[in-house]
């Protein structure tokens, strides 16, 4: 069974789920979803509405394996009570969105995702209203990368307050209603670039015709205060092209993976993702690819190796490994343990596994790839999906990891190997991963029978061998490298610049 893809590709209709690492369930405050409750939206009664929370709730406790993992139950259960309180007669599909996203995203685990229903997102299409803004967020501060539709200079300004309510509130509010593996904080920000802060505040916290913002200028170093009309989806998809098209903004590369040799023997070796699918879009073999790069590699005398990983938001299990086999010749062990929650599950007819069919054949893969242990838990059984064995002709010149917020899943998991078990040296920010795993593999998409909404459930916990891990985080890197806004619009590449320097250097010939 392969670990499900996982393809980070920011929507304007997928959340992830996660409460904001700085503040527990008790401490959350109420999502303030009337802004939504006057839409053209039906509205579902109380009666709907309790079915579907209580089915959400159960099927979480039932299937999702690592669902306390950060959040204790005691924590989960309090925050079940505050939420259930929020519902009343006629709530309609996004005002219930806004009050079970925080359940979802108690989890603290990034596969674990909430949908928003066809009806919401047609809604969302035909009728939503969005900030005019696309976005890039560096060093913690939201930078604008358009002007406005008069014309009116905004592109550089640091975003500082949005219809009276101060940017770090409304990051503090979106932080809590979309999530990351543990308490990283640099997925979130990755994922309010662009358009993402628009989609979410649309989402979130609310929709308006007109809109202020205060705005700091970077030359007169002097707050701003402008007026903008939303715009639609269409539109705001449009403004997001616009800003790539006449930017020299870097963007990840459309091929899955690719080789580039360069001077001073080295070789940059880039993964935007381990999933088999998308190496077969474009007629390629990963693990032939793989192979071919380390002859080319050894063939060339290449002594510095990066390896970009910013953007790898995982894929297919095992390629993970494949990979890191190249970089050791010391043997190591992967995994602590893989755990399953179960072998079937209740709420299965309400999933895409409803056919019965399919509950068989899922029933059959967990019977015959786990087994349950005298502590009553599920375990894979020892030996299925070893990983690939360290080679002799491993590479033994100087590696630079590049990570980001993107740097995901299986992606984060090669970097955890390379820390614990190499001398690589990390550029750029905290990985989006978490560290010593996550929860993922085969996943069952719940849907809520009234609402719609849709709720990705994880079953597979996969906990890696560590010993330099910190509870909650992902990797930090040596050297926590972002570019400046000026670099940024003009497509400096800072982490790998800095590779570059770090390379040339004397001491690291």
């Amino acid at each position: 069974m392969n670990k499900q893809s996982f393809t980070i590709i920011l929507s304007l209709f997928t959340l992830t789920g996660f409460l904001s690492g700085c503040e527990s369930p008790q401490q959350q405050r109420p999502v303030a979803f009337q802004a939504f409750e006057h839409t053209r939206l039906p509205g579902y009664s109380s009666q709907q509405l309790e079915k579907d929370f209580n089915l959400l709730v159960s099927s979480l406790k039932e299937g999702h394996t690592g669902l306390y993992a950060y959040t204790s139950q005691a924590q989960f259960d309090s925050l079940i009570n505050a939420r259930r309180q929020l519902l009343r007669d006629g709530l309609n599909g996004l005002a219930f969105y806004n009050i079970v996203a925080p359940l979802v995203a108690a989890t603290r685990e990034d596969h674990c995702d909430i949908h928003l229903s066809e009806e919401v997102k047609k809604y969302m299409v035909s009728d939503g209203l969005f900030l005019p803004l696309v976005v890039i967020n560096l060093q913690e501060k939201t930078y604008i990368l358009n002007d406005s539709a008069d014309g009116t200079p905004l592109k550089g300004f640091e975003l500082l307050a949005v219809n009276d309510l101060d940017i770090k509130a409304i990051k503090e509010r979106l932080f809590a209603s979309f999530g990351a593996d543990g308490y990283i904080l640099t997925s979130k920000y990755r994922y309010l670039d662009f358009r993402g802060l628009a989609h979410e505040y649309a989402k979130v916290i609310d929709q308006q015709k007109e809109n202020t913002i205060i705005v700091l200028n970077p030359v007169t170093q002097k707050k701003e205060t402008h007026k903008l009309h939303a715009i639609s989806a269409s539109a705001l998809a449009t403004l997001h092209s616009a800003v790539l098209k006449t930017n020299t903004i870097r963007q990840e590369t459309d091929r899955p993976a690719q080789l580039q040799l360069m001077p001073h023997n080295t070789a940059l070796l880039s993964f935007r993702t381990f999933a088999n699918s998308q190496y077969r879009k474009y007629q390629m073999d990963f693990r032939q690819f793989v192979d071919s790069s380390f002859r080319m590699i050894a063939a060339n005398n290449v002594s510095h190796l990066i390896i970009d990983m910013r953007d790898n938001g995982g894929g297919s299990e095992g390629n993970e490994d494949f990979l890191f086999s190249h970089l050791t010749d010391q043997p190591y062990t992967k995994y602590r343990y893989v755990q399953a929650a179960d072998t079937n599950f209740s709420f299965l007819p309400y999933t895409d596994y409803a056919a019965e069919a399919d509950q068989r054949e899922l029933r059959l893969e967990l019977t015959e790839e786990n087994e349950w242990a005298t502590d009553g838990k599920l375990y894979r059984k020892s030996g299925l999906y070893a990983p690939a064995a360290p080679r002799r002709d491993a590479f033994k010149g100087t590696v630079y990891v590049l990570i980001g917020g993107w740097t995901y899943s299986g992606g984060a998991e090669f970097a955890t190997l390379m820390r614990e078990h190499t001398s690589a040296v990390f550029i750029g920010e905290e990985g989006g991963g978490g560290y010593s795993g996550n929860t993922s593999g085969t996943i069952l998409e719940l849907t809520l029978p009234a609402t719609g909404l849709k709720i990705d459930i994880p079953i597979i916990r996969f906990f890696l061998d560590t010993k330099k891990d910190r509870f909650g985080r992902g990797l930090i890197p040596e050297y926590a490298i972002q570019p400046a806004f000026t670099e940024f619009i003009k497509g400096y590449d800072a982490e790998l610049e800095f590779a570059k320097k770090l390379i040339s250097a004397p001491s690291s010939h």
